[in-house]
């Protein structure tokens, strides 16, 4: 029989597994063919975009829940996971789905997987340069790998993580992985230097500069002490106001323009914002884009936000299904919005559907009857209710579609003109 080197940059290199993977798959190679392997690298390597790899596209569908237990076990610990993950890929390729021992066996790995991540996340900072943290963990290295989704959290500023085995970096648009540094070392390196000159001149937000020395668990009290939207942002990330945060991927906090005079508010994020940790990248978020573009506005120079910040839904099979966040996830999240409004005191702020404008007016609202018109907010600036672009979605009736999609660009003008 053949054999198969499959090489990896390091215990991280989840997209040289996939590829390799998906490459072997494709012309239906054998596990035990397969003989994984790292070849260590003396210097922090490239991102993905830098490396070859192979361009096999998936031979098969992997349901989305698997999806993410295979990324749990890829961050374990595990010694033989590139070849248990490869194996349970071909056991989809025969059968047509997970083994149950998989499922059985990457659950528990995952829980583990969890805590651990956990555990890295609420690391303290020990000291700083400039603007990036650098941090000491003993946890396993390979938890900080860019394709890991659970990770996403720890995307709050530029750092660099200190483990016996490995170095890792994050400087604000790529993960580098290299070898092990000492924390005496550190300032010094010629590796980090190398990413201190790409990091920040690269990225203009000033998010990225902003983030405290510590992670503190958030509170009512820190976040209406918080003095700007990046240190908000980092509250966020440990936000457990609610039991949401047990079950989403992560917290989804508001983005765009820290000047802005127009903040949106909508209702909760989806499964693509959950997963991509960003608010409105998903169908209803397309839709969104369209119509503000459509009545003069510019998502860049707007906040985008949602009353409630984790995604909630149930379970079937390999689908998450959206359900409407209830009154004590609303009144949980209240604090977050409430402190993004006072940093940015917008002019004008529009709420996206019943929920976001019940969650921010603090009362029922009914969109049928108080849509399409402006009115004073208690702080005197000016308020503007209005649909969801996601009921836009919903319409089953093309004509009723096109017809309420001119209302809602319509309203969406009528609150930029405010801003005059």
């Amino acid at each position: 029989m053949q054999s198969f080197n499959a090489t990896l940059c390091s215990p991280s290199d989840f997209l040289g597994w996939r590829s390799l993977s998906r490459d072997f798959l494709s012309r239906q190679v054998e596990a035990s063919a397969v003989h994984w392997s790292i070849q260590e690298t003396e210097t922090l390597y490239a991102p993905q975009s830098e490396r070859i790899l192979p361009n096999a596209s998936s031979p098969l569908k992997i349901p989305r829940f698997f999806g993410r237990l295979i990324s749990s076990v890829f961050a374990s610990a595990i010694p033989d996971r590139f070849d248990r993950l490869y194996r349970s890929l071909e056991h989809i390729q025969k059968y047509g789905e997970p083994s149950a021992t998989d499922l059985k066996d990457f659950e528990q790995i995952a829980a583990e997987v969890r805590a651990q991540i956990l555990r890295l996340r609420s690391t303290f900072p020990e000291n700083r340069i400039a603007d990036w943290q650098i941090i000491r963990t003993d946890c396993p290295p390979q938890l900080t790998d860019s394709q890991i989704g659970p990770l996403s959290r720890l995307r709050t500023a530029p750092w660099i993580l200190l483990s016996d085995q490995r170095t890792l970096c994050w400087n604000g648009q790529d993960y580098r992985i290299g070898p092990a540094m000492t924390d005496a070392d550190a300032p010094h390196a010629d590796l980090v230097h190398q990413a201190l000159q790409t990091a920040t001149a690269t990225r203009a937000n000033a998010y990225w500069h902003e983030l405290g020395t510590v992670h503190v668990t958030p509170t009512e009290e820190n976040t209406r002490e918080a003095q700007s939207l990046p240190h908000l942002r980092s509250l966020a990330v440990d936000c457990s106001f609610c039991d949401l945060c047990h079950h989403a991927t992560c917290t989804v906090f508001g983005e765009g323009s820290e000047t802005a005079s127009i903040l949106f508010v909508g209702e909760q994020p989806g499964d693509q914002e959950d997963l991509q940790g960003r608010p409105f990248v998903g169908p209803a978020g397309k839709l969104f884009d369209r119509a503000l573009r459509e009545a003069g506005g510019d998502r860049h120079e707007a906040w985008i936000s949602n009353a409630v910040k984790h995604f909630k839904f149930v379970q079937k099979g390999n689908r998450r299904i959206h359900q409407k966040p209830g009154t004590t996830e609303m009144h949980a999240c209240a604090p977050w919005i409430s402190a993004e409004r006072r940093l940015l005191r917008p002019r004008v702020t529009v709420m996206l559907g019943v929920t976001g404008a019940s969650a921010f007016l603090g009362r029922p609202v009914t969109v049928s009857r108080e849509r399409s018109r402006l009115f004073k907010l208690d702080d005197d600036s000016i308020g503007l209710v209005t649909v969801h672009p996601s009921y836009l979605l919903r319409l089953p009736d093309e004509d009723a579609k096109t017809r309420e999609y001119i209302k809602f660009v319509a309203d969406l003008r009528m609150a930029i003109s405010a801003l005059a």
